[in-house]
């Protein structure tokens, strides 16, 4: 999160205040002047005298500012108009009005107090200093005799010159006042903006860096599970395995909340059988559930079996987020997914969403916190329990994006309900193709794949993945590479390729590729998260679809399957079997 206090001191560097105290002080000298003329026109010279020796105080407290001999001048200036007021009213009386002064020195203490900085006492006492010199000017002028004997006539032309400058000088300060606020908000705004674009490309970079090794980590494990299903039991083999997939958790939750917080992520709408989505999003959950002799209830209305416009990615991202959270915090007893239907018609359904476990609970005081991102709440009965603290945060953001909420009802020592509803649209027909399951069984033989990778432990994994699969492999570490490896042969059944890659990199790449070999078919590999918008992206810009790091074998063979074409002369494989 940003902070505060250091957005305000770097922006009143940028406010400039000591520079707007010259600025302002500068045409407090040029009135003070341009009023000692006058008055000396009028001949009264004490008053002349009196507001000129004025006007050189400031002139010199100016000048030591400009030699750096005083670097804070707000004392000495609001001091100086001060004391000239209350000496104006001895040498006047209150005739002349010089008393309206006080209304512009009233307003230009904010503007040239540094008040963001300083305390509301430093504040306090200009303000009072300005409101004891008024009341001492107004005793002073209405009771004690004038040193100048001023005419009934020249009284009115001073009373009329000097409130028409006090006025006009109000009117300035006030006007100056809204511009400084408008450009401290203005600079509190980019720099706020400027935080968040740097912290995004900061983690997107990160998130990329951390994605690739751990697809070596994953992939790794994935192949060895394969070639040595008997070792998938051995005790160090599940720590690799749950603490691999635990960081790539904690990974993709950090980036997801950065593209929300940027404002980068959005809800893209798809056709889901909403009933299938919800059952399919518990799947995961079986195994861990059972593991520590829990019980998993899945109550879905009957009415949600229909087919639905929703963003299933993100709608399965808030189900399983409130499903580990409750894991998590739930040692005896049950978890729940309760979606019922509350409002069902020919064109849209409108469900409630019920997460429950029996676990811990929540105090009340810490039910607000733990929607704060990076927030947990910590107690003796939580410690053990690690994370980023940014899954609920992330559900609360998702669920706003979809115009619902997420609320919460919990007890300590009783359990945690957490609730929303969302309303779908309904889809009478299915515009969209169906979807294959393809049979590992059949393999990818007799294909020959370009993988465009130029990290090797990634182009490793994946060769190895593809070969396992009967195809053939042939390696490019760059665009510029697979250029040269497809104007030697261009007998190639699909193309995977990397986004990020020195010498030529994929989007380059891909614009040569569909240029000169358009027939063949390309995929997108990548570490960086994909959504709707960035996977729209890579279509437009040639791509067939993306397979995002890390990825499993079942995935790869799938797309492979699903995207590569039949050259002339190859013999079509088996046909995929309908779901």
């Amino acid at each position: 999160m940003i902070n505060p206090e250091t957005i305000n001191n770097e922006s009143f560097k940028f406010k400039g205040v000591a520079r707007r105290i010259s600025q302002l002080s500068f045409i407090v000298l040029m009135l003070s002047l341009g009023i000692s003329v006058y008055y000396l026109a009028l001949g009264l010279k004490v008053s002349a005298i009196m507001v000129g020796s004025f006007s050189f105080c400031i002139l010199i407290i100016l000048l030591l500012q400009l030699y750096h001999i005083v670097e804070n001048i707000q004392p000495l200036i609001l001091t100086s108009i001060s004391i000239l007021l209350i000496v104006s009213a001895f040498v006047e009386g209150s005739v002349t009005g010089q008393y309206f002064y006080f209304f512009p020195i009233i307003v230009v203490i904010p503007i040239v107090v540094n008040y963001k900085e300083s305390s509301f006492i430093d504040l306090g006492v200009y303000f009072l200093m300005g409101i004891v010199a008024f009341f001492v000017n107004f005793y002073v002028g209405h009771n004690i005799q004038p040193i100048e004997n001023i005419s009934a006539a020249i009284a009115r032309r001073m009373m009329y010159t000097n409130a028409s400058c006090a006025i006009l000088l109000t009117l300035y300060f006030a006007l100056a006042y809204i511009y400084y606020e408008r450009k401290y908000i203005r600079a509190l705004v980019e720099e706020k903006n400027r935080a968040i674009a740097e912290r995004t490309k900061f983690l997107s970079t990160m998130g990329h860096e951390l994605r690739t090794p751990l697809n070596g980590i994953i992939g790794a494990l994935n192949i060895f599970t394969d070639e040595q299903p008997q070792f998938t039991t051995n005790e160090y083999f599940q720590i690799l395995k749950y603490c691999s997939n635990h960081m790539q958790q904690l990974v993709d939750d950090i980036l997801d909340f950065n593209k929300i917080e940027a404002g980068k992520l959005n809800i893209h709408l798809v056709e889901v059988n909403l009933k299938e989505l919800l059952a399919n999003s518990t799947l995961p959950f079986y195994n861990n559930i059972e593991k520590k002799n829990l019980q998993l209830k899945v109550e879905l209305d009957p009415q949600l079996d229909s087919i639905v416009l929703a963003d299933d990615v993100r709608i399965i991202q808030v189900i399983n987020n409130l499903l580990s959270n409750a894991l998590k915090f739930t040692e005896e007893g049950f978890i729940r997914l309760n979606v019922t239907c509350e409002d069902v018609t020919s064109t849209l359904i409108k469900a409630n969403f019920i997460v429950e476990d029996t676990g811990i609970g929540i105090e009340k005081e810490d039910q607000g916190r733990i929607f704060d991102g990076f927030e947990q709440v910590y107690s003796e009965s939580t410690r053990k329990h690690t994370g980023t603290g940014l899954g609920l945060n992330i559900c609360l953001r998702l669920l706003n994006l979809m115009d619902s909420t997420l609320v919460l009802t919990s007890e300590k020592g009783k359990g945690t309900t957490f609730a929303f509803s969302l309303t779908f649209n309904k889809v009478e027909k299915r515009t969209h193709k169906v979807e294959r399951i393809y049979n590992e069984s059949e393999g990818l033989a007799g294909l020959n794949i370009l993988i465009v990778e130029d990290n090797q432990i990634n182009m490793t994994i994946a060769r190895k993945m593809l070969t396992g699969y009967k195809a053939t492999c042939t390696p490019a570490y760059n665009g510029k590479e697979a250029l040269e490896i497809l104007e030697k042969n261009k007998d190639f059944n699909i193309i995977l390729l990397d986004l990020e890659m020195p010498v030529m990199n994929g989007y380059k790449a891909i614009t040569e590729i569909k240029r000169l070999y358009p027939h063949i078919p390309v995929v997108a590999f990548t570490a960086s998260l994909i959504d709707g918008q960035m996977l729209a992206r890579l279509i437009e810009a040639g791509f067939e679809d993306c397979i995002s790091k890390p990825f499993h074998p079942k995935q790869l063979f799938s797309q492979v399957k699903k995207y590569a074409i039949q050259l002339p002369g190859i013999k079509k494989t088996s046909p995929p079997i309908l779901l």
